[in-house]
């Protein structure tokens, strides 16, 4: 009798606490519905001001080659697209202002040209490549390159391109910094060069790119984050240029370099004493 009373209140405390969820909460438990080919959801509470609910697109399965996505939905706001996965068609996509999009853009597969309005206050466009407004942070670049080709004017790489098919990434000259997870399973890339001006990438930055084969680290490189070549599996030769660059090695589950890879490194570097660390075969480079 005490147990079925205490899973009676069980029961009855979950249901309080989804009741006193906000609405945002309740709303990816409701419902999922279709306009014209964007599958979105939201709170859809009828008494609730439309005005005041936000909506967030989950894909587009329409097949028109140019889209512009809306801002509302029959009266709701949309705040942002997650996906555009199932976007077959689409060649052309127009962003309005207060919509987030970037991580959208990469698994859009045959996406080539995007634009925001003149009003956008979070988002600029150059040579496709969606940037913060002030121009020096990339935010999203369209799936339907093989190569991600970076601005001059962009010094981070602080999108989401997580599982894009990317075969070549093209910095520019400023690029210092590579963000956490930005490029993780990703499908195309089996060559990585970073020379130029990158001096940090940040953690799992590159994990589980399960076809890169070779990674090469100008003098630039000073820091690689845990984690951030963890099950590249086919990873066989890294060049560490930086003799002082940091390896991190805080955490084992997420070496930054994967088993069975070959360093090439200074004598008596970093890049030596972590191969030391973890039993990985090192070759000296020579000047």
């Amino acid at each position: 009798m005490k147990q079925k009373i205490r899973a009676i209140c069980i029961i009855l405390s979950v249901m309080l606490a989804a009741a006193c969820l906000p609405l945002e909460s309740r709303a990816m438990i409701i419902d999922k519905r279709t306009w014209k080919g964007f599958v979105y959801t939201g709170p859809f509470d009828d008494e609730c001001d439309k005005s005041e609910i936000k909506l967030e697109i989950l894909n587009y399965k329409g097949t028109k080659r140019e889209v512009t996505i809306p801002k509302e939905i029959d009266g709701m706001r949309v705040t942002a697209v997650y996906s555009l996965s199932r976007a077959k068609n689409l060649r052309t996509l127009h962003i309005p202002d207060g919509v987030e999009v970037h991580r959208a853009l990469a698994k859009a597969p045959k996406l080539k040209k995007i634009t925001v309005s003149k009003s956008n206050k979070r988002y600029s466009v150059k040579n496709n490549a969606l940037l913060n407004k002030k121009g020096n942070v990339l935010m999203g670049y369209p799936g339907g390159y093989s190569t991600l080709k970076v601005p001059d004017s962009v010094t981070y790489i602080n999108g989401d391109f997580y599982g894009s098919r990317f075969k070549r990434l093209k910095l520019g000259k400023n690029v210092k910094k590579i963000g956490g997870v930005m490029f993780a399973e990703n499908k195309g890339l089996e060559t990585l060069v970073l020379d130029k001006k990158v001096q940090i990438i940040e953690r799992n930055a590159f994990r589980d790119c399960k076809k890169l084969k070779k990674v090469v680290l100008g003098k630039s490189v000073r820091k690689v984050g845990y984690g951030a070549f963890v099950r590249c599996d086919k990873l066989k030769v890294i060049y560490i240029y930086n003799k002082n660059c940091k390896i991190d090695t805080s955490k084992d589950v997420y070496r930054a370099i994967p088993d069975g890879a070959t360093i090439y490194g200074w004598k008596d570097s970093t890049a030596q004493k972590y191969a030391e660390k973890f039993h990985l075969q090192f070759v000296e480079l020579k000047e």
